[in-house]
């Protein structure tokens, strides 16, 4: 009887022992979230442009992209200084191409025109969108890469044009 006792504390503690193994070891993996306007709405900051790492003290692009539609359209707003020795803000408006549900487009228009086009250079593919980042790849150049964080706000001293 002893001996049948002990068979069946082994096979318990055996099988505890290879259900027991918790997935602590492997990294929580994040879902992703379904592309569409209410996602994406938001602050976002640019922290990668095609594989190099933005310095946020000396180079900036923030993109605010509304959820709400007016007047048919959804805008946004953009402080960068990537094209400039000073602040810029630049709006318009933009859209998601959700036809293809794997293959989510973002293009957006300029409210002036720059040079000769106010559309945006490139078309985006949006990807890998997560509660706290997501990325674009140009539709027509897949080296065009940019990778954006979502932030809270947009800094005041950007806002009011008195970083560079």
């Amino acid at each position: 009887m002893m001996f049948k006792q002990l068979r069946i504390i082994a096979v318990l503690a055996l099988f505890a022992a290879f259900t027991g193994c918790s997935d602590d070891d492997e990294p929580v993996v994040e879902p992703t979230l379904e592309v569409n306007y209410a996602n994406v709405a938001g602050i976002w900051q640019l922290s990668e442009w095609n594989g190099e790492a933005m310095d946020a003290d000396s180079r900036y692009f923030y993109i605010r992209l509304s959820r709400s539609q007016e007047n048919g359209s959804r805008s946004y707003e953009i402080y960068t200084n990537l094209n400039s020795f000073v602040s810029e803000y630049i709006s318009g408006t933009y859209e998601l191409n959700l036809e293809e549900p794997n293959f989510p487009l973002i293009s957006g228009t300029y409210d002036y025109t720059l040079s000769t086009d106010d559309e945006w250079a490139h078309q985006f593919v949006v990807s890998e969108l997560y509660q706290a980042s997501m990325k674009w790849t140009a539709e027509d150049d897949t080296d065009e890469v940019r990778v954006y964080k979502r932030c809270d706000e947009i800094p005041a001293d950007i806002v009011d044009g008195e970083r560079l």
